[in-house]
């Protein structure tokens, strides 16, 4: 005999995993767009020899924060314990 799970469990597995993908797609784009922002400021530091030592240092703090933020991301993202709504029953 087969057990059929109750409707409205149904729709909060379903929201479960509908928020699990959304959230892993807005990691996806988040780190993707992270990781292109290090690659672009990173190629700034390496191949500019600036005069200005302060555009120097712009360019490298810009690299340093990038690279902070690849790093925090995926903290963000999977590290706090997310918010979930309770089962009425």
């Amino acid at each position: 005999m087969i057990s059929q799970i109750p409707m409205s469990d149904q729709k909060a597995k379903s929201g479960l995993l509908l928020r699990r993908r959304n959230k892993v797609v807005g990691f996806i784009i988040t780190e993707a767009v992270a990781i292109g922002l290090l690659l672009v400021t990173g190629t700034f530091a390496l191949s500019l020899k600036p005069a200005d030592p302060t555009l120097a240092l712009s360019i490298n703090l810009a690299t340093i924060a990038a690279a902070a933020a690849v790093a925090i991301i995926p903290i963000i993202y999977f590290a706090i314990a997310p918010v979930l709504p309770r089962a009425d029953h």
